[in-house]
């Protein structure tokens, strides 16, 4: 990894088939599929079907996920930095591009606690919003 007060880590929102271009990691953060490094950054299934079924307001699956991202960042911090050490992080996972809506999404809610993570340990972040394929 390059000198973290230099880096800066670009991060973007993308649906489950985005192919990502050279040089972007691609994570696929999915309860369903998500694996690896992608796979620390998924909901629980309790907590996505909760969502599903409008068992839980979306406030509250904003706190449970933000907790799960804490615990998990508490016990892994490593895969945390391991993911912002790239030069651009595409998050993935199955929703429709809702930022423009509701933002009821897990992937925001991930980007956003990047972001804190970053600044905490002053590497450099930048949000590029939802990518999409150039197909």
């Amino acid at each position: 990894m390059t000198d973290p007060a230099k880096h800066i880590c670009r991060v973007g929102t993308a649906r489950i088939d985005y192919q990502g271009r050279v040089g972007q990691r691609v994570l696929n953060t999915t309860v369903k599929s998500g694996t690896g490094l992608g796979g620390v950054f998924a909901p629980t299934r309790k907590m996505v079907m909760a969502s599903k079924q409008n068992m839980i307001s979306w406030q509250t699956y904003v706190e449970q996920y933000t907790a799960l991202m804490r615990q998990r960042y508490q016990a892994n911090p490593t895969a945390f930095l391991e993911a912002l050490s790239s030069d651009e992080l595409i998050v993935c996972c199955y929703c429709k591009d809702t930022h423009a809506t509701t933002k009821h999404c897990h992937r925001y809610i991930l980007v956003e606690i990047l972001e804190k993570v970053a600044a905490h340990h002053g590497i450099g972040f930048e949000a590029i919003g939802e990518v999409r394929s150039s197909r």
